[in-house]
């Protein structure tokens, strides 16, 4: 045995899902996640307290379900906007992105906390 290290990534499948309220197509609610994981990583993060790798993960997870909600569509607004953030919340890995997604959000109006 040598001290190599090999670095393995674990596949995990989301753990948000491709569920959307009807009719509108509303994005679920991030309370609405039963196990609890996505509430304390959102309070984590709104805290400033650091947040491990798997909760950026999750955090990220779920603004990619958010932005892609077919409502967003509907609306007709800021289409461009609304392009570079569903493609920007698929590479969120870290707080800083975190951070820059929600604001860009926001500067169309969208809240997804």
């Amino acid at each position: 045995m040598t001290n190599d290290q090999i670095r393995v990534t674990i596949y995990h499948p989301n753990r948000i899902p491709n569920i959307y309220r009807l009719p509108m197509g509303l994005p679920l609610n991030w309370r609405d996640e039963a196990s609890g994981e996505l509430r304390d990583a959102i309070f984590k993060y709104f805290s400033s307290r650091q947040l491990s790798t798997e909760e950026i993960s999750l955090l990220g997870e779920y603004c990619q379900h958010y932005i892609n909600a077919p409502c967003w569509d509907a609306t007709g607004g800021f289409p461009d906007e609304l392009a570079t953030l569903r493609q920007s919340a698929n590479s969120i890995s870290s707080v800083s992105d975190i951070s820059q997604w929600i604001n860009g959000c926001l500067e169309i109006v969208i809240d997804p906390f």
